[in-house]
């Protein structure tokens, strides 16, 4: 390892001068070494028009459909021309599993990546119980934690307060003046990693700065604020199901969790959008005979953004490299219920997954080998308790 970093021209002195850098390294090199160890799996009800979904090969054109992952766009890789194993309503428990009856593959995730952590997996939703589940464990549905007060209260309400933030400054400006001094040293993809350490550096300096000396870590985790768990609060559930997440996976309390967004039937709405009626109603009879499909545009990108608030939080926490994120959902052209042009998203993985391109699946594949891939790029294919959801990993995926 330091005959690596030597050849990249990182001297003895500057890993002394900051243990930043050297963990920083350290990351990388553990990264290509090991892979990813974390698990998501995010379901979005109803596909979407493939006409205002595939957004171009190198990410810099989207549908409106998907335009809201073009701020995690770069993390992101779009499958293309995808079918579907058993596309339609009432197919949730199958979606990630291999048979009906089977464990699905956040379950068997959970119990190869972490084992040894206090959840085995956590399955959170929002309005997504209902009309069947997405877990299966030991051949039992599990239902959605559909209330995110009940999930930190599961996850988190068992921990003491304690810690906080170490507030020596002087040691973050060590720390910001080594990371600059490695720009020059690094190639492009590695020096946009870097970037993302600049600025997680800089926002650390100002929580540090904020909070003068206090704070929360995973020992001291802040319960949030209560409001109404119905249709008007939906963003607001899927964003704080998305940070439980984020939190849960960097403490350390699960490697494995998935979120639903909506449920099978999509009976459910988001009446602060323009549309008011249920999301099901937005895909079939609510756009007034209107070709393009107005409604489902507007509720379908509303899904999209809070699937990509998750891929941005786990992000910004500096979990993304090491979680692979699969968004699955049961159907292409909602209206259709169509098997073709499955909208499938792969993101994270750090070096194992190519990133920031839609330019890898066929009609050959299917969501099966969509978490078939992510499988081997976790390398828990080899684990004996590997269900094997699929045969074959989508060509183009993998790096």
């Amino acid at each position: 390892m330091l005959k690596v970093f030597a050849a990249a021209g990182i001297t003895k002195g500057l890993m002394r001068a900051s243990p930043l850098v050297t963990g920083m390294m350290v990351s990388r090199w553990a990264e290509a070494q090991t892979g990813p160890n974390k698990s998501v799996v995010i379901y979005v009800p109803d596909g979407a028009l493939p006409e205002h979904w595939f957004p171009n090969s190198d990410l810099t054109s989207f549908g409106e459909m998907s335009q809201p992952y073009s701020s995690v766009a770069s993390e992101c890789n779009f499958l293309r021309s995808m079918s579907h194993h058993r596309g339609g309503h009432g197919v949730m428990p199958t979606i990630i599993n291999n048979s009906w009856g089977g464990d699905s593959f956040d379950v068997n995730m959970g119990r190869i990546l972490g084992g040894n952590l206090p959840f085995t997996y956590v399955n959170l939703g929002v309005h997504s119980n209902g009309n069947g589940t997405l877990t299966k464990d030991n051949g039992s549905e599990v239902p959605f934690e559909d209330n995110p007060f009940n999930a930190f209260n599961r996850l988190f309400g068992n921990l003491q307060p304690g810690g906080g933030a170490d507030p020596k400054l002087n040691a973050v400006d060590a720390h910001l003046e080594a990371v600059n001094a490695l720009k020059t040293k690094l190639g492009t993809y590695e020096q946009q990693r870097l970037d993302s350490h600049l600025t997680a550096i800089e926002e650390t300096q100002q929580r540090l700065q904020d909070m003068a000396g206090g704070g929360m870590s995973c020992d001291a985790a802040s319960a949030p604020t209560e409001f109404p768990i119905e249709f008007s609060t939906f963003q607001q559930q899927a964003e704080l199901q998305a940070d439980i997440i984020a939190l849960a996976l960097q403490c350390n309390l699960t490697a494995s969790c998935s979120l639903g967004l909506g449920n099978d039937g999509a009976e459910f709405s988001m009446p602060y959008l323009d549309f008011k009626d249920t999301y099901h109603s937005s895909i079939h009879g609510g756009n007034g005979g209107d070709p393009t499909y107005p409604f489902y545009r507007e509720t379908r990108a509303h899904l999209s953004s809070l699937s990509a608030y998750l891929i941005g939080r786990l992000r910004d926490r500096g979990l993304l490299d090491s979680t692979i994120v699969c968004e699955v959902t049961d159907m292409g052209n909602g209206d259709a219920h169509g098997n073709n042009d499955i909208p499938l998203i792969m993101a994270g993985g750090g070096g194992a997954i190519q990133r920031g391109v839609s330019n890898a699946g066929s009609a050959a594949y299917t969501p099966l080998h969509q978490i078939h891939t992510a499988a081997v790029a976790l390398q828990a294919d080899q684990h004996p308790a590997y269900q094997g959801y699929a045969s074959e990993v989508i060509p183009g995926v993998l790096t």
